[in-house]
């Protein structure tokens, strides 16, 4: 089968790396043109672009891939169909219909839930305990399309998103391969979703990483959990008498109420902070300005006591 491979992120990798190793016939692999990165602003290719140059395949960066002379040279190459996975474009029916078998996309959760640019990280931060990857046919709406292969697995509580998101990008691929054996063999059907059951999930704005302390400390958790690495659990920390220190919080665990009672974002003798129902044990943390460290690394290093607080940042 011939097949246009469409993606830029890193959730794509594993899907590309599999179907070179299947021996697939890959003309073309697109993505999203190079962007400013780092302190110096310099252009740098998608990671997906990076992956695809290194396995020997050819690679055009779009801007849009709807354009005219996109969709023409789409039609040259006679594939007969695109899969796209973590592109970052919609993809509009005359770009679809270049492709006998139209396009397939591999997403990050079990439709029709968690439809959007970050379904990772809003599995985590709405506490779902399950999610998984769902190959789908792509239309016209966001992640609307007829479903292929769905897997699901169950989400640790001790995972982040970045770990999550790597763990699915493995399971994606062989959601892909599932979908391109059953398709070469006639035997791929397609399952309607349930819009009923719909839910959005947006791309992350730099607010969504906001810690209140008079959530829950599980809320708080999996919002830490789930915004990491970027943009991570922002709080600021006060020692008592002090100025008030930004920081990124990346990893916690959540202990349930128990009977001591204290002003939401107080740090306890035990060095657990205080949440609106329950504690958060604060397992590692960024300070503005360092690196990612152990909490008692960074309790050692700001002499962290009792009666030194968090601050809900807005």
């Amino acid at each position: 089968m011939r097949i246009v491979f469409c993606g830029s992120g890193e959730f794509g990798i594993p899907t590309l790396q599999q179907l070179v190793d299947q021996g697939m016939d890959l003309p073309l692999v697109l993505t999203q043109p190079p962007r400013p990165a780092g302190r110096g602003g310099q252009l740098r290719p998608t990671p997906l672009a990076q992956e695809a140059g290194q396995l020997g395949l050819a690679v055009r960066a779009v801007e849009d891939i709807n354009a005219p002379e996109v969709v023409e040279a789409l039609g040259q190459l006679r594939a007969e169909l695109l899969l796209v996975v973590d592109f970052g474009q919609m993809i509009r029916q005359p770009a679809r219909q270049a492709f006998a078998a139209g396009a397939i996309n591999l997403h990050g959760s079990l439709l029709p839930e968690l439809r959007g640019a970050a379904p990772v990280n809003w599995a985590i931060i709405r506490g779902c305990r399950t999610t998984g990857v769902t190959t789908f046919q792509l239309v016209d709406r966001m992640d609307a399309g007829a479903m292929y292969h769905r897997r699901q697995t169950d989400i640790d509580p001790q995972e982040t998103a970045l770990e999550l998101r790597h763990r699915l990008a493995e399971m994606g691929a062989e959601a892909v391969l599932e979908t391109l054996a059953a398709l070469a063999g006639g035997e791929l059907s397609a399952r309607e979703q349930d819009e009923v059951r719909a839910t959005k999930a947006p791309r992350l704005k730099k607010s969504d990483g906001s810690v209140n302390w008079g959530d829950d400390a599980l809320a708080i958790r999996n919002r830490i959990h789930g915004t990491w690495p970027w943009p991570g659990g922002q709080s600021g920390f006060v020692p008592a008498g002090g100025a008030c220190l930004p920081v990124t919080i990346a990893r916690a665990a959540a202990h349930e109420p128990d009977q001591r009672v204290a002003l939401p974002g107080l740090v306890l003798s035990d060095r657990t902070v205080a949440c609106g129902l329950g504690r958060l044990e604060i397992l590692e943390i960024k300070p503005a300005g360092g690196r990612l460290m152990q909490w008692r690394d960074f309790c050692n290093g700001h002499h962290v006591k009792s009666g030194d607080t968090f601050l809900t940042t807005t």
